[in-house]
């Protein structure tokens, strides 16, 4: 598929993008060479009042521990005293008490002290009169102007003796002796401008860059560092400081304003400029593009919105769409999820047709001649070329405790892995096979075969033993398989059908895990109790029908196993294969039914099969323990209130079953239930259909007419409610496997 508009798109776009965002890269790093020149002038000042806050601290300390010292040294109250007579190691002492404070206090310095009284300066290098004190005049200024405002000086000139050549650069602190009182005298502390640079320096070795330290007159403390060279640049150079309150120093990058900076900021407000002009080309650039491309998106909106206006339906659910491409996109979504959900309606619709014919084609409900056959099989994708057709059933085996320990959602799953497995195993043999779950616990699977018709029932059953093989070897249960005669035509497939359902009830006899077939069956016939087991099937029937003839079976059992020679085993076999029966009768009448029999009673005939040693005495106990499962299913279906209203819809049947028009639908109407319900109370009651026990009727009824009277065979059809006598033809040949005229011949001729 060309993407013809794709690339239209992209080279449409492509220059808008490559020229603005050039340019915003462009006045991007412009702002941001601006914001990082701010930012290291911002960096700078936090570090400036960071070594502000330092020296503060220390000077403070050191004003505070000379005011201690005032206070407190008995020193300085000897020195300060009026009594002349203190001799040379007296100052000596004093002078010693000046050193132990200097060494305490911050910084390089030096402490000297004045004597108004006397007159007299003394310091570390000794006792000088006044006149003689190289720092005479600074220390006489600061004595008379009574103010002790200012703490610290700006650096200034210091020399001990006024006979030195050269000075040095302090700064002082002057504290009036005492500090409250008449002044009789002065602690002067200088602090070395050397030693407040060098520990700026160390301070900020590692904290970014230099900061330089001013005096209050904007006098460098270094005299080595920049000094601005006119006023202007004094009065520029302050904005870029911080002051202290303290001490009235000034503290910052230590420089004037670089040229740069003013540069920089006017290179940053032209690309802001630029930036911005560039932003506003391309909107209106891309305003023009996108107007020239979206007149196809346009076109195809208004195509679906015609389209939807013209249907009946909406193709877009209801909303508000302001987004055409979202209009698409929803157009788009709704037709392919509509393909979807036709597509998998019609998966779903062809398994449940296929399902649907299996069932009516196995069981004869439905009859096709060959064309119609291949038509069918052609629609729902099913093979329908073969030389022959077998049936087999496979049953689960135990069902009851296969439930029991299996919930549904498993029992489903199991279910699944068995078809697959079987599909699998028939696709590696080349074989073709159709198979269904048509009952809880059965499996029915029909095998398409194109071998050797005298290797063709082997064939089957080797494919079922390898899947009894695999079952047994990664399941936790077994089955029991049945299977069929071989049949030629479609049309008999009900025959082998109904062949492999009946072979595998024989289950019981066979025991659990085995293949019954034609062969299997009449090897066993030959047996003992193999006679007797129609009768059994008959017992368990009526008991479930309710019908009254359940004892008369019985009896009649009973008299046959008595002629015969009958061992414990085989009462043991017949009493398992009425279980069986039973087990099955009861599981499809109602729910309370279903659990009395197998919460109670199954256990019971258990134990009458293992305990029984004479027949007389398994007749006795058996007769007993149905009697009394009789009597409490009667009890259970009388405490119901839809049991008085079944019969009375089972004897209508059997009054009304003439009518032709007798159907479900009317005799839901005439009873006023719901038909699907009114068939689900049937089937529970009495174990069959509706239509099943309709049709029994009709047609044993149609028997009876054949052989015991001469009315043509239309007539009776007619008689037993059918208005086509084909169809009378299609069902008699159904349920008895010969046409009606056909059965009559072949009475009368035996």
């Amino acid at each position: 598929m060309k993407m013809s508009w794709y690339y239209r798109m992209l080279l449409s776009y492509t220059p808008i993008f490559f020229v603005v965002i050039s340019v915003l890269i462009f006045s991007f790093f412009a702002v941001l060479n601006d914001s990082a020149q701010k930012q290291i002038v911002n960096t700078k000042k936090v570090i400036a009042t960071k070594v502000l806050q330092v020296i503060d601290a220390n000077l403070k300390t050191a004003e505070r521990m000379v005011i201690k010292e005032i206070y407190t040294n008995a020193a300085l109250k000897e020195y300060f005293g009026e009594s002349g007579d203190k001799v040379l190691y007296d100052y000596f002492r004093i002078s010693q008490k000046m050193d132990e404070l200097s060494s305490g206090l911050p910084f390089s310095n030096s402490i000297y002290l004045y004597n108004a009284n006397t007159s007299k300066i003394l310091s570390r290098s000794g006792l000088s009169p006044l006149d003689e004190f190289g720092d005479r005049n600074f220390l006489l200024d600061a004595y008379t102007s009574n103010s002790n405002a200012i703490v610290w000086t700006n650096p200034r000139p210091f020399k001990e003796f006024s006979h030195e050549s050269s000075d040095e650069r302090v700064v002082t602190m002057v504290k009036f002796y005492p500090d409250a009182g008449k002044k009789q005298g002065a602690v002067v502390v200088n602090i070395r401008v050397q030693a407040l640079v060098g520990f700026v320096k160390d301070l900020t070795r590692l904290d970014g860059g230099p900061i330089s330290l001013l005096a209050s007159n904007m006098d460098p403390f270094d005299r080595n560092s920049i000094q601005p060279s006119h006023p202007a640049d004094k009065s520029e150079l302050s904005s870029l400081y911080i002051k202290s309150d303290y001490t009235g120093w000034k503290y910052g990058s230590g420089g004037p304003t670089d040229k740069r900076l003013s540069l920089a900021s006017l290179f940053n407000d032209f690309w802001m400029l630029v930036g911005i002009s560039t932003i506003t080309a391309g909107l209106i650039w891309f305003t023009y593009i996108t107007h020239r491309n979206y007149k196809p998106i346009q076109a195809i909106a208004g195509r679906i919105n015609n389209y939807t206006k013209r249907k009946s339906g909406k193709l877009v659910k209801t909303a508000v769409f302001r987004d055409e491409l979202k209009y698409i996109e929803a157009a788009i979504d709704e037709l392919l999820e509509r393909a979807s959900q036709f597509e998998q309606l019609h998966r779903d619709d062809l398994l449940i047709r296929r399902k649907q014919l299996l069932l009516d084609w196995l069981e004869g409900h439905k009859v096709m001649n060959a064309a119609q056959w291949k038509n069918e099989m052609a629609e729902l994708q099913m093979p329908s070329d073969c030389q022959t057709l077998t049936v087999a059933v496979m049953e689960i085996d135990r069902f009851t405790h296969f439930t029991g320990i299996y919930n549904s959602r498993d029992q489903y799953l199991l279910k699944f892995v068995l078809s697959n497995v079987l599909q699998e195993m028939a696709q590696n043999d080349n074989m073709v096979v159709w198979n269904e779950w048509f009952e809880p616990q059965q499996m029915a699977v029909v095998f398409y075969l194109n071998t050797n018709p005298f290797t063709n029932q082997a064939v089957v059953t080797g494919a079922m033993k390898k899947l009894q093989d695999w079952i047994l070897n990664n399941l936790d249960f077994t089955v029991s398989v049945g299977i069929g005669s071989e049949v030629y035509s479609p049309m008999d497939v009900a025959q082998s059908y109904s062949e492999a359902k009946e072979y595998v009830s024989y289950k019981p006899v066979f025991g659990v895990g085995s293949i019954i077939g034609s062969g299997e069956l009449h090897s066993k016939a030959e047996g003992r109790i193999f006679p007797h087991l129609q009768l059994v099937r008959t017992i368990a029937k009526s008991f479930r029908l309710s019908d009254g003839q359940w004892q008369f079976h019985y009896t009649q059992l009973f008299q046959s196993l008595k002629k015969g020679r009958i061992s414990q085993s085989d009462i043991g076999t017949i009493t398992n294969y009425l279980m069986y029966h039973l087990h099955n009768q009861m599981s499809e009448m109602a729910e309370e039914v279903s659990k009395l029999w197998h919460n109670e009673y199954a256990a019971k005939f258990e134990a009458i099969s293992n305990s029984s040693e004479t027949l007389e005495e398994w007749r006795e106990r058996l007769n007993a323990l149905l009697v009394q499962l009789e009597v409490e299913i009667r009890s259970l279906r009388s405490a119901k209130n839809n049991y008085a209203l079944i019969r009375r819809v089972k004897e209508y049947i059997e009054i009304h079953y003439t009518d032709p028009n007798l159907s479900l639908n009317q005799i839901s109407e005439r009873f006023e239930m719901n038909p699907r319900y009114l068939s689900k109370l049937f089937k529970e009651e009495f174990g069959e259909k509706f239509m099943e026990y309709m049709l029994k009727i009709r047609l044993e009824e149609a028997q009876r007419l054949l052989l015991t009277t001469q009315l043509p065979v239309q007539d009776i059809a007619e008689r037993v409610g059918y208005v086509h006598v084909i169809s009378f033809h299609r069902a008699f040949k159904n349920m008895y496997g010969i046409p009606p005229g056909d059965y009559r011949k072949r009475a009368e001729g035996s």
